[in-house]
This record gives C-alpha cells, sequence and structure tokens, in this order.
C-alpha cells in the first residue's frame, strides 16, 4: 500500500451501452486488495437488467466476494430514468417466465432520476441504469454481474449476450425496496461542508465542499478515497502535494494523519467501516 497521498490513474472500459473508468480498483499499483471498487459509469444507452449476489453465494460458486453498491447521480439527461427492483411481490415462477419471455421490464420499478439523488443497491436487488445518465458507483470490489435483460441487443460478437437466469433466480429478491435515499443534512466544517451521502456495512460516503481549505484527518482505521465531481484544489499530506480537477481520484493511506485540501471544489470522500462485521446491511 502506498504510505502517503497518490493521484490515481483511472482505467477506461468501453461497452456496447456507454463507458466505466474505474478509479479506484485492484488495477491501481498497490492496491491490488483494496476492498472497494469506484467507477464513473456514463451510459449513452440503458445498461442491461441484472443483479448481483451477496458474499456467501458468490464465494461458494464464483469464489469471489459478494456485490453490494451505491450510485450517486453526477448527471443525466432530462428525463431521464433507471429501473429498482420490483413494483409489486412476484413468485419465482413468474420470474423465471418473465425472463425466459422477456417481459420482465412490465414489473421493474421505473425512477426517475435527478443529479444529487443517491441509491442504494444490495446485493439480490434487480437494477439497471438508464439511458443519459452519469453515476459514481461505490461498491464492494467484486464484479460478479447476473445478467436477466438486455434489450434484445447483440455483443460485439454479433450474438445476444449471455443471460444467467438461475443464479439470478437463486439470489434475487422478489419484493420490493424503499429505492432512492436522501442525503443528510449539511453540516459545517472549518473550510467547507460535509454531507453524509450513505453508508452500509462495506463502505461509508459523503460529499465535501471545499470552500477555501479544510483539513482531513486520516486515522489507522480506514484509508480515504477522494473523488473530484466539481472545480479543483491541491491536496497536501506531510510529504507531499498534489493538485487535483474534476474526475481526479485521489487516494489518502490508512494512517496518513492530517490531510490538508486547499481550493474550491466538491469532492465524494469514501471510507471503509473499521469492524464491517458489526454495520447494518442497509444505508
Amino acid at each position: 500500500q502506498p504510505t502517503q497521498p497518490q493521484k490515481l490513474t483511472p482505467i477506461r472500459k468501453e461497452y456496447i451501452w456507454g463507458t466505466e473508468d474505474w478509479m479506484l480498483s485492484w488495477f491501481n499499483e498497490g492496491l491490488e486488495d483494496v476492498p472497494l471498487l469506484i467507477k464513473i459509469i456514463k451510459a449513452r444507452e440503458a445498461l442491461s437488467v441484472q443483479v448481483h449476489p451477496g458474499n456467501a453465494f458468490a464465494e461458494e460458486k464464483e469464489h469471489k466476494s459478494g456485490k453490494t453498491e451505491m450510485w450517486y447521480v453526477l448527471d443525466c439527461e432530462p428525463g431521464a430514468y433507471l429501473y429498482y427492483g420490483l413494483k409489486h411481490k412476484i413468485s419465482e415462477d413468474e420470474f423465471r417466465k418473465r425472463i425466459q419471455n422477456q417481459t420482465i421490464l412490465e414489473v421493474c420499478r421505473k425512477m426517475p432520476v435527478k443529479k444529487g439523488d443517491v441509491f442504494y443497491i444490495p446485493a439480490g436487488l434487480l437494477h439497471a441504469i438508464g439511458a443519459g445518465i452519469t453515476v459514481a458507483e461505490i461498491q464492494q470490489s467484486a464484479d460478479v454481474t447476473y445478467r436477466v435483460y438486455d434489450y434484445g441487443r447483440l455483443g460485439a460478437d454479433g450474438k445476444p449476450r449471455e443471460l444467467h437466469i438461475q443464479k439470478a433466480l437463486d439470489v434475487c429478491r422478489l419484493t420490493p425496496e424503499e429505492g432512492v435515499r436522501s442525503t443528510g443534512p449539511v453540516y459545517p466544517l472549518a473550510g467547507g461542508t460535509t454531507q453524509d451521502l450513505g453508508a452500509c456495512a462495506y463502505f461509508a460516503a459523503q460529499r465535501l465542499q471545499v470552500e477555501r481549505a479544510l483539513t482531513l484527518e486520516v486515522g489507522e482505521d480506514s484509508f480515504v478515497s477522494l473523488l473530484a465531481t466539481q472545480g479543483s484544489g491541491v491536496v497536501c499530506g506531510p510529504e507531499n502535494s498534489l493538485a487535483f480537477g474534476p474526475g481526479d481520484s485521489l487516494f489518502l493511506p490508512a494512517g496518513a494523519g492530517k490531510v490538508r485540501i486547499a481550493g474550491e471544489a466538491t469532492l465524494i470522500k469514501t471510507t471503509v467501516p473499521q469492524r464491517a462485521e458489526d454495520a447494518p446491511e442497509t444505508l
């Protein structure tokens, strides 16, 4: 692990629906075991309707960790929407039939989105980001996805992309969820403000507004990820300084101590709870 703040190099991934920039991931040198994956997803078209397994199922079937995630909407086109869980409870038999005859969207809950919305996606929740939406996605460091509907699209090889019907059935919650989460109140800090976006067993996220300069205390219990969404500034650690602008990803290692952020900027700050086993599963 690095010993002082560093700017991370994103990894760009191209898909038939748009792009993902992996801002913090196992691809970053020295962070091969980092427990979070943070992406910026730009959906030109809608993503497939999909579900992710929880830890127990993923470890048994895929030898990987599960995937609980959160979306923070950075931008969206007017009228943009996404699919979040189900409108009402359905049976396993109906779920299977709707996947097979491609009518699953009829029971998916369609939700309009606006900039600044937060969606919590626990493992087992059916979901799809819609066209014209850009999100910051904060998630467990895993990439196990079970696809159930893909709008009849063809992949790069000219064939329909694979569906994972049985595994999706094994893990999918067949009852509705609450949906969009309200962000917490805005609290003043010396030199800016902070606002809770949400926390669960795997991550805690806040929006930091730097108005002049503020200081973060980075203790031994967790590293800090900073994703700059607007504005620019300088991060000053005990031994180095890093200039940043919109779209930059900064990693402050655990135990970095006092880190000063100067400038005018909006950043998403993410940490990992110290004792995940004691933390709630939901935001």
